[in-house]
């Protein structure tokens, strides 16, 4: 019998082959405005820079928070970085960035991120400048990349995470169909603390027959060849491009050479249970030792005896969690045994991995999963519609998930 931990979480998720840097969508016509999606400029970088700076208390609350001031960082330079590491995903089929344009300026981004080929799940974002918002002009751009990711790339699910307190987001893929699936705990740092986010998700179901009414979704081009490289006129500065691409180059080859530390094996008690211990792969099931959390496996043990496992893995969803699988023989461990081992991984997981957040995506039709989250206190949070499991298995999950405890609340 196969194991099921090393099923389809022990192998890296696959990504998309095709060019994506080649897509165009629109000029579309409304009638108030000619809209556009196209890829990024260097010569976009003043107006990117005055509508961030100028719209900043409505972009900043949901931005990815960063140590650096809002000013430093929308420069030139950074721009020019944005625009090489848009440019190399792009060819790379990872994901699809690109500038909306209205009367033929820039005026917001918008980009979709392949999250996994095999289930062909996509996450979509954007934003747009404020003189353009409660005017539809990011409902007809999101409706745009929607018909383009259902019957062009085949995409059978597009997740958004967004604040709940983003009404405008919220009504804007409201509109278009998403349905909100889930509400996740302390999942992003956005604007200077972790926060909540809801999971929204459209699949092709969701969608009218007939289309959106009112709404131009047809205009989509794919040119031959890819475009040529965009010129940096109006732009930054021949020397800061330099800059950025020599810091962007240094930055990748860091990322990749920089020292990780090896994760220690590990033998875990369980409180309560004598009999019972959880602890990592010996050396003759692993030659080499994780050094990152993903992909670490922890075998469950009652009397000596193998029943069961966990496995720490990245799972299909938005934000900075990491998702725990686990796996029991009914024979061998009861509901309360495997609740306490699992508490005492998710202990192991928060002080000593450094983990904040885990989730369980749970199969809805598994009679035992959702108790033993329950006791080991996990929150289940929603549902994920037509979701790729941990396991490769395509249905409906239940969402559980459990955060890291605050100072105050001392430990779990």
């Amino acid at each position: 019998m196969r194991d099921p931990l090393m099923s389809r979480t022990t192998t890296s998720r696959a990504r998309s082959t095709t060019d994506l840097s080649r897509i165009t969508l629109g000029p579309v016509d409304t009638g108030a405005y000619v809209i556009r999606l196209r890829g990024p400029q260097l010569s976009d970088a003043a107006l990117w820079r005055e509508i961030r700076l100028r719209d900043r208390r409505w972009i900043e609350p949901y931005s990815i928070s960063s140590p650096l001031a809002w000013e430093r960082r929308h420069t030139a330079r950074r721009w020019a970085r944005e625009c090489m590491v848009a440019w190399a995903d792009m060819r790379a089929g990872r994901r699809y960035s690109a500038v909306i344009e209205v009367d033929g300026e820039f005026a917001g981004q918008a980009e979709f991120y392949v999250v996994d080929t095999a289930s062909r799940t996509v996450e979509f974002s954007g934003w747009i400048d404020s003189r353009w918002a409660g005017r539809r002009v990011m409902v007809q751009i999101s409706a745009m990349v929607v018909q383009y990711l259902f019957t062009s790339l085949g995409v059978t699910r597009i997740i958004a995470p967004i604040a709940p307190d983003n009404e405008a987001a919220v009504r804007c893929v409201r509109s278009l169909g998403f349905r909100r699936e889930a509400t996740m705990a302390l999942s992003f740092d956005a604007g200077g603390a972790p926060r909540d986010h809801a999971l929204w998700a459209l699949t092709p179901a969701d969608v009218p027959a007939g289309g959106y009414p009112g709404i131009e979704t047809s205009a989509v081009r794919q040119s031959a060849t890819p475009p040529a490289p965009p010129r940096a006129t109006g732009g930054p500065s021949p020397a800061v491009v330099a800059t950025a691409a020599t810091r962007l180059l240094a930055w990748r080859i860091w990322h990749r050479l920089r020292w990780r530390p090896r994760i220690d094996p590990v033998s875990l008690t369980v409180p309560h249970h004598p009999a019972v211990v959880v602890h990592t792969l010996t050396p003759t099931r692993r030659r080499r030792t994780p050094r990152s959390p993903a992909g670490l496996i922890l075998v469950l043990r009652v009397d000596g005896r193998y029943a069961g496992g966990f496995r720490f893995y990245d799972p299909e969803l938005p934000g900075h969690a990491l998702g725990l699988y686990s796996w029991a023989d009914p024979g061998l461990a009861t509901v309360d045994v495997r609740a306490a081992a699992l508490r005492a991984v998710v202990d192991y997981g928060f002080t000593t991995l450094g983990l904040r957040r885990i989730s369980a995506e749970i199969p809805t039709g598994d009679p035992v999963a959702p108790a033993v989250a329950a006791a080991a206190h996990f929150t289940r949070e929603g549902v994920l519609r037509d979701h790729c499991g941990p396991t490769g298995l395509r249905t409906d999950h239940a969402l559980w998930a459990t955060t890291a405890p605050t100072p105050d609340e001392g430990g779990s």
